[in-house]
C-alpha cells in the first residue's frame, strides 16, 4: 500500500473526522453507545494505509478535538480504545500474520480495559467490577423473588454458591472475552473495508484457518504450575484467578473447535446460510458448545486440519 504524502494526509484527515464523529455520536446519542468499543476502526485503517507516524498524528489531533468537544477524561478513555486499534492497523501495514495480529490486539485491549478500570477508581471513585457484581447480585435476587411468587423454592445455600461463582467470573466476562471479540471484529471489519480500497490486496483470513499456537498445551501446563506457586501468597484471590483462567482457556478452545467445525462443514459443501446457523448454535446450545470445545482441545494435540503453527 504505497501512497504518496499528500494522499496520505487527505486520507488521514477524512478518516480522523469520521473517527471523531463516531466518538461524539457514541457519547451524546444513547442508542449509539453500544457501538462505543468499535470506534477505533477508522484508526486501524489509518495505521494500515499510512503507517504508525500518520496514525499517531491522527490520534493526537482527534484527542485534542475530543478534549474540546467533551472533556479531558472522555478523550483519555477514547485514547485507551484507539491505541489497540492502531496497533492492529500497523501490523496489517507490516503484513503480519492475521491471527497473531488479532492475538496481540486482544492483549492490548485487555491491558487498556484494565487500565480504564483502575483509572475509573482513581479519578471517579467508581469500581466497575464491584458495580457489575452488585447488579448481578440484584438480578439473581429478583429471579429468586419471582420464583418464590411462582411457588418454586430455591435453596439458600445453592443461591449463595451461585452468587459467589457468578461474581468470581466477572473479570473474564467483563474484560478478557470482550477484548478477544472486539479484536476479531476490529480486524475483520477493517480488512473488509481495506479490500474495497483501490490497489489494496489484503486477504480476509477465513475463520476455518484460525489455530492456536502448537505449543498451547505446554503453555497451559506452565500457567497451571504458575497458579499453584501463588496459591499460598496472602492477598491473592487464588480461586478467582483459577476460575477466570479456566473460562478464558475454555473460550479459546471453543473458538478453535468452531474453526475445526467450520473446516469440516466446508469439506462437505454445506451452504453458507446453513453453515452460519450451525456455527451459531454451536456457541449458544451448551451441550453442543461442550462438544465443540472438546474438538478444539483435540485439534490442539492432533492438528486435524494439518495447519502449520
Amino acid at each position: 500500500m504505497q501512497i504518496n504524502s499528500s494522499k496520505k494526509l487527505m486520507e488521514v484527515s477524512i478518516l480522523s473526522c469520521i473517527g471523531v464523529i463516531f466518538a461524539l455520536a457514541s457519547t451524546y446519542i444513547p442508542f449509539l453507545s453500544i457501538f462505543f468499543m468499535f470506534n477505533g476502526i477508522p484508526y486501524t485503517i489509518i495505521a494500515a494505509r499510512c503507517g504508525m507516524r500518520y496514525s499517531i498524528m491522527s490520534l493526537s489531533i482527534s484527542l485534542i478535538i475530543l478534549m474540546m468537544a467533551t472533556s479531558p477524561i472522555s478523550a483519555l478513555i477514547f485514547a485507551l480504545l484507539f491505541i489497540p486499534s492502531m496497533i492492529i492497523g500497523y501490523n496489517i501495514y507490516k503484513n503480519d500474520n492475521p491471527f497473531d495480529n488479532i492475538a496481540l490486539g486482544s492483549l492490548c485491549y485487555i491491558l487498556m480495559m484494565m487500565l480504564y478500570i483502575k483509572l475509573s477508581i482513581i479519578l471517579f471513585n467508581i469500581d466497575i467490577i464491584n458495580l457489575f457484581d452488585d447488579m448481578l447480585i440484584k438480578s439473581i435476587h429478583v429471579q429468586k423473588d419471582l420464583m418464590n411468587t411462582l411457588g418454586i423454592k430455591m435453596n439458600e445455600t445453592e443461591l449463595s454458591n451461585l452468587v459467589e461463582t457468578a461474581s468470581v467470573y466477572i473479570p473474564s466476562t467483563l474484560v478478557v472475552i470482550p477484548s478477544i471479540v472486539i479484536s476479531f471484529i476490529n480486524y475483520y471489519v477493517s480488512v473488509f473495508i481495506l479490500r474495497r480500497i483501490e490497489k489494496d490486496d489484503n486477504k480476509l483470513p477465513k475463520i476455518k484457518d484460525f489455530s492456536l499456537p502448537g505449543n498451547i498445551p505446554f503453555g497451559i501446563v506452565l500457567i497451571c504450575l504458575a497458579t499453584l506457586l501463588i496459591k499460598h501468597i496472602d492477598g491473592i484471590y487464588y480461586r478467582a484467578i483459577v476460575l477466570n483462567l479456566e473460562m478464558v482457556i475454555l473460550t479459546l478452545f471453543l473458538i478453535q473447535g468452531a474453526c475445526v467445525y467450520s473446516y469440516f462443514l466446508d469439506t462437505i459443501n454445506i451452504k453458507k446460510g446453513v453453515k452460519g446457523f450451525l456455527l451459531t448454535i454451536s456457541f449458544v446450545i451448551k451441550p453442543i458448545a461442550l462438544i465443540v470445545t472438546i474438538i478444539g482441545m483435540l485439534d490442539s494435540a492432533m492438528n486435524f486440519r494439518k495447519i502449520r503453527r
